[in-house]
């Protein structure tokens, strides 16, 4: 008897005896088996010659990319993320600063057009180095899991919750950051989703748990960038306004190039004056924020202004709003490249203007659009 999927019908399936239920059950099964396998069988998982967005040259981070080979069926695929070696676990903290055990494999699911190429993640990720000064690279080995063929008309599965994908390390061993309520170490933020940028607000706090000021982040995939020290007074202290962006379609659709090296033009281009929210370049993994908060006005060489607040228990005591407390962070000991978010104002000598931003709820806090503050690289040694 020749059983076609299409063909089933459960009523008279339930009408047929017993033994016969057995082997209509066990053909539909086998064919479902066999789409299932068909579907896999389509895809194609490879890692790329291009480098991982947010990893320096030479720590050899490329992006891996899946191809569905079907040139008329899209696909509904799930990929394993495990780490090398398998199945280790680390400590995080949540978008809210609460602690989380991060367990590998991981699976993620995305669907895939007839014919389309579309990256899936990086084969290194970050985490907290047994030893400081960090980080720690891990290596991630992606497979395919399982895939399906799907309608084209059957909607994909509900958005992600773009918090779930907002964390931080600790790099402990760090001796600038003090002791305090939380375990001491600096803090990096990290995108956690293998394929999507995620952009959000890091919120800093001072030792009274007063807001003292925002930080905006934009991460590739699987990045990381320097928040602060845990315990200070300017720590963050949660994560608001996340949400996460595909992969640009010039990156999801690049054909995997095991052989493609970055051409000159790539190697030595610079970053150009812009919107600092638009720009928020990764800062240096391993380097040390200094700051400390003064009365207004009180700026020491060697050192710039990023933020300010009113406090009426101290500089004056002002009664009404009045910014007299200032957020200065050292940068004389910042390395060749670093950049820093500051207040608008003067450019120290060897620095340069790299973006600008209107940011309301930092220095000077202005009601109206007016960029108060300026993303600033230094050039020199």
């Amino acid at each position: 008897m020749e059983i076609n999927a299409a063909d089933f019908d459960m009523k008279e399936y339930i009408g047929l005896p017993f033994a016969a239920q057995g082997l209509l059950l066990a053909a539909s099964l086998m064919f479902s088996h066999g789409v299932e396998g068909a579907a896999i069988d389509d895809l194609r998982v490879e890692v790329s010659g291009n480098s991982c967005e947010g990893f320096g040259p030479n720590d050899k981070a490329f992006i891996v990319y899946a191809t569905n080979t079907n040139p008329s069926r899209p696909v509904n695929a799930n990929f394993k993320y495990d780490s090398v070696p398998a199945q280790q676990r680390f400590i995080l903290f949540d978008a809210n600063l609460n602690p989380i055990t991060d367990r590998f494999p991981k699976y993620h699911a995305r669907r895939l057009a007839p014919g389309e190429v579309a990256p899936i993640g990086c084969s290194y990720t970050f985490r907290a180095a047994p030893q400081p000064r960090g980080p720690l690279m891990v290596p991630v080995v992606i497979a395919k899991q399982d895939a399906a063929y799907v309608d084209p008309n059957e909607p994909e599965a509900a958005a992600e919750d773009p918090r779930s994908f907002a964390a931080f390390y600790l790099q402990g061993g760090i001796n600038e950051c003090a002791a305090g309520a939380k375990p001491p170490g600096l803090l990096y933020f990290l995108n956690l989703h293998p394929y999507a940028r995620l952009s959000a607000a890091i919120n800093l706090a001072d030792d009274r748990g007063n807001r003292v000021g925002v930080v905006s982040a934009d991460l590739a995939p699987l990045g990381a960038l320097k928040a602060g020290c845990s315990n200070g007074s300017s720590k963050p202290v949660s994560v608001t306004n996340a949400a996460l962006e595909a992969a640009s379609t010039d990156a999801a659709t690049r054909q995997p190039d095991a052989t493609r090296q970055p051409d000159a033009t790539e190697r030595r281009r610079e970053p150009q004056p812009r919107d600092a929210e638009a720009l928020l370049v990764p800062l240096v993994l391993g380097t040390i924020l200094q700051t400390q908060n003064v009365c207004a006005g009180s700026l020491p060489q060697g050192w710039i202004k990023i933020n300010d607040a009113w406090n009426p228990t101290v500089c004056g005591n002002p009664g009404s709003v009045d910014y007299n407390v200032w957020t200065i962070q050292r940068i004389t000991d910042q390395p060749k490249g670093a950049i820093i978010y500051a207040c608008s104002a003067a450019v120290p000598a060897g620095w340069a203007i790299v973006g600008t931003s209107w940011n309301p709820t930092v220095c000077g806090h202005p009601n109206s659009k007016r960029s108060n503050v300026m993303a600033i690289k230094r050039l020199d040694d």
